[in-house]
């Protein structure tokens, strides 16, 4: 049996240094998660698959997304309540008819401001980058469990935008708990 201690403690550090490791880096992940997008934490220890930075990935299901640059001009929805967030960078290609749907869909936490009572298309010209991919669920996720789909546009100021009025959706008191 002594001869085996060297390899029983080289086993033991190697599962404190992986177990720290991870430790690790799910605290990184709470802490990037409770910045200003307050997206939920993400309990894996997967490495992003989305080219975004942290903050932004995490909005994405299992912070999966996908960049792809247009061949042509697309025609996204963006919703939304006032103007303060009329001009945003989170799009979709989702076509709701009520404000509950999208707040459910697209994870929109009402202690953000946006009561999506607003729907406008966007025409994003071709040779853009967008990343595309699922809606993360936000918490509590029975009211908020995501799963539309999510277009993220880097600059929503870009000057070949071309935005639409906005077009009032049906809207109905959002509940939380349902």
């Amino acid at each position: 049996m002594a001869k085996y201690q060297p390899l029983f403690t080289t086993l033991a550090l190697c599962s404190l240094s992986l177990t720290t490791l991870t430790s690790s880096s799910l605290a990184q992940n709470k802490a990037v998660n409770q910045g200003s997008l307050q997206a939920q934490a993400t309990t894996s220890t997967s490495v992003s698959t989305c080219p975004l930075p942290t903050e932004i990935a995490v909005t994405f299901l299992k912070s999966v997304c996908q960049e792809v640059k247009l061949t042509e001009a697309r025609i996204y929805y963006r919703y939304f309540s006032s103007d303060t967030n009329k001009f945003g960078r989170y799009l979709t290609t989702n076509l709701y008819h009520n404000n509950v749907e999208v707040i459910r869909k697209l994870a929109l936490k009402q202690e953000w401001g946006n009561q999506a009572k607003m729907m406008l298309t966007v025409t994003v010209p071709a040779g853009t980058k967008v990343y595309q991919g699922i809606v993360a669920p936000q918490e509590p996720s029975q009211c908020y469990p995501g799963g539309g789909q999510q277009i993220f546009i880097q600059d929503s100021k870009d000057p070949n935008l071309k935005w639409s009025e906005g077009t009032p959706l049906q809207v109905a008191e959002f509940k939380c708990p349902l």
